[in-house]
């Protein structure tokens, strides 16, 4: 009974798993490496739930033929710890960054700490440095326990910075699941290391990335699925809430253009429009504060939703989103360089203006500044 108790969440946390796993194949673009580096930690956290349950079902069991069967499930349970959590890392990195691709050779030191547990974990049957199985089939921790538990605990630190010091670069919703994902896993698992026997962490993992995959689903519907900025439908909902709010409180929409883009993908491709597109959003971004939002309207065209209360914060904001777009041009090495036309203007509650009828008005501000830049460049 007490074995029962001790694996029935770990059995529970594999069937859930099993079952999700199943649907995430069919439901997840795995062309995309952010997919592959959440499917891969799913995989890993089902291995380590399968393997941690089956050392609990041998472990005392008196048959001498187990005990080279525990020490290999052992030695697999030790070495898979860190490689999840150094994967969960990634799965930050990449999601934080909105990256095309990871950059291995970037972060190659951050595999040492795992080549360093790989190493030690292997003898550590025959050296008794992290666990050791002995003539009764009885696990026992070795004086080295604690360097796997470092090492998880590391990545999972590496995690969190990662998300918090690129916070700006998230809007609310994005920030709370991926700083909190390991949150229950670091304590589960700080729990686990000091009361043996507890089976707490990877059960957390499992149950962790089954709601950060249920978060992923509805930010798929309602996010870019390039540029990470908002869908047509998410602002649209969103204007007409705050039109018909009983108390009114200001802002404005600002229509945003990207200049130039077809020459972009004409003239060096449409790897480098994309590429142009998502640094067009991530620089946005980084200027925008909290509660304010940039969606993708369509193709090449963005409309930014602000928090202000006079036409003069608008043209603040814009400014500095200029100031970043041509510090951008400045110092980065990318072939196009990003330019921008733009339309503002405060709602005016009085008007009782619609959502299409405020924002066609605010895209023909923004094709009037459009043509104005488009003269002044004809002339010179």
């Amino acid at each position: 009974m007490n074995l029962v108790l001790r694996i029935d969440n770990n059995i529970v946390a594999i069937i859930v798993s099993i079952i999700f796993l199943k649907n995430i194949s069919n439901s997840l673009d795995k062309k995309e490496i952010k997919n592959k580096a959440f499917v891969a930690i799913f995989i890993l956290n089902t291995i380590e739930l399968i393997t941690e349950t089956l050392t609990c079902i041998i472990n005392r069991q008196p048959y001498e033929w187990l005990i080279p069967i525990t020490n290999v499930l052992h030695i697999l349970l030790f070495i898979l710890g860190p490689l999840i959590t150094y994967g969960w890392y990634v799965f930050a990195n990449l999601w934080v960054n909105k990256s095309i691709e990871y950059r291995w050779k970037k972060d190659i030191f951050l595999l040492i700490p795992i080549i360093i547990n790989t190493f030690i974990v292997i003898p550590s049957p025959f050296l008794k440095l992290i666990f050791y199985i002995n003539e009764y089939n009885v696990y026992e921790r070795g004086p080295l326990f604690f360097i796997p538990v470092l090492i998880s605990y590391f990545y999972l630190c590496c995690g969190f910075i990662m998300v918090y010091a690129n916070k700006n670069k998230l809007n609310r919703i994005e920030f709370l699941p991926l700083f909190l994902f390991g949150v229950f896993p670091a304590l589960g698992g700080l729990v686990q290391s000091m009361f043996y026997g507890l089976l707490l962490m990877w059960s957390s993992i499992a149950f962790s990335l089954i709601i950060l995959y249920l978060y992923i689903q509805q930010q798929m519907m309602h996010m870019d699925y390039l540029t990470g900025a908002w869908t047509r439908e998410k602002f649209y909902n969103y204007l007409n809430n705050r039109i018909e709010q009983k108390k009114h409180k200001n802002f404005s929409i600002v229509f945003v253009d990207l200049n130039d883009f077809k020459e972009i993908n004409d003239t060096f491709g449409h790897n480098e429009g994309d590429r142009a597109l998502i640094n067009f959003v991530s620089i946005i971004k980084s200027v925008l504060r909290n509660e304010e939002s940039i969606t993708r309207y369509g193709g090449d065209e963005f409309v930014l939703f602000l928090d202000v209360d006079s036409q003069q914060e608008v043209e603040v904001i814009i400014k500095k989103i200029s100031d970043a777009i041509a510090d951008y041009n400045k110092r980065s090495n990318v072939l196009c360089k990003l330019d921008f036309s733009c339309g503002y203007e405060l709602y005016n509650f009085d008007k009782h203006m619609t959502a299409d009828e405020y924002i066609n008005h605010v895209d023909k501000l923004m094709y009037r500044d459009k043509n104005k830049k488009k003269k002044t460049t004809d002339f010179l």
